[in-house]
């Protein structure tokens, strides 16, 4: 039976319909206690930032409004764990606002190349804010959306795509790397946009990183075009299926962990997957 008022299942024994209402009810509340974690409050300071950094008349003001969205972004993954609130909610707001920030950052740097103020001009100056478009579109939103929704449907933690691939190892396995290569990002972009005479060679510093970073991400991205992550995954599983108990050659599936979910084998809780896989007890 349905309860046309709420669109909610309920059971025509009434000791199970009490208990379905009083479960949907505990959840509900629970979603809705999650608004109010400190990780997620931090992540609106980070959406309130990033706004005023947009309404910024200069690009000084928008990078110090910037930086203060990516401090921000350093700290609500141990807010998230030193409490004990992971949560869905914080966990697609951060990865959300992680991408808003960064087309924003490369928007700007664009922009600020096309408008002259930096070292770069004429044909050069297109050539540049070219590439810094196509890599918002290609890095930023087509391969980190392709990896999160890919992640979901195999049930396998984002960070672990395109292991087949050295640089992409190096990006996600070791957390130098990965701090160097975000961080290189982040100055690189900035870098364009503030008009200072030390931009330039801030640029230079930070232009490996941003290359490394972006290289790792378009490995990614074709690694799932060419269906070899899919592959992967799939005789992964069959090896786990087959030979539980024997210790083969090949990468054995790791569960992977989240700054904002904990230890857990896909990017999202079961709830919140895309695709909502079988238990082996429930597929038994």
């Amino acid at each position: 039976q349905v309860d046309r008022s709420f669109g909610i299942r309920t059971s025509a024994d009434p000791e199970k319909s009490g208990r379905s209402l009083q479960s949907w009810s505990s959840f509900s509340m629970l979603q809705l206690k999650e608004i109010f974690y400190v990780a997620n409050i931090i992540d609106y300071g980070r959406i309130l930032a990033l706004y005023w950094a947009i309404r910024s008349s200069d690009g000084l003001t928008f990078a110090m409004y910037y930086s203060i969205s990516y401090l921000l972004d350093c700290i609500d993954g141990y807010a998230a764990r030193a409490l004990n609130q992971e949560s869905r909610l914080g966990y697609y707001l951060d990865m959300v606002i992680d991408r808003v920030s960064s087309c924003l950052c490369l928007h700007y740097a664009a922009k600020s190349v096309l408008e002259g103020n930096t070292c770069f001009t004429g044909t050069s100056a297109l050539l540049v804010a070219f590439t810094l478009r196509c890599l918002m579109v290609l890095v930023e939103i087509i391969a980190h959306s392709s990896v999160m929704f890919l992640s979901e449907v195999l049930g396998v933690h984002q960070k672990q795509m395109g292991y087949d691939y050295a640089i992409v190892r190096k990006y996600l396995s070791d957390k130098k790397y990965l701090f160097w290569s975000c961080l290189s990002f982040e100055l690189f972009g900035l870098s364009l946009v503030v008009e200072h005479a030390a931009s330039k060679y801030v640029m230079l510093l930070a232009l490996p990183g941003f290359v490394f970073r972006a290289a790792a991400n378009i490995c990614r991205l074709i690694a799932i075009i060419t269906k070899k992550e899919l592959r992967r995954w799939n005789s992964l599983r069959e090896d786990e299926q087959g030979a539980s108990g024997s210790s083969g050659s090949r990468e054995k599936v790791r569960r992977g962990s989240s700054d904002r979910l904990g230890i857990h084998r896909a990017a999202s809780p079961q709830s919140a997957q895309v695709v909502r896989r079988r238990s082996r007890s429930e597929s038994q």
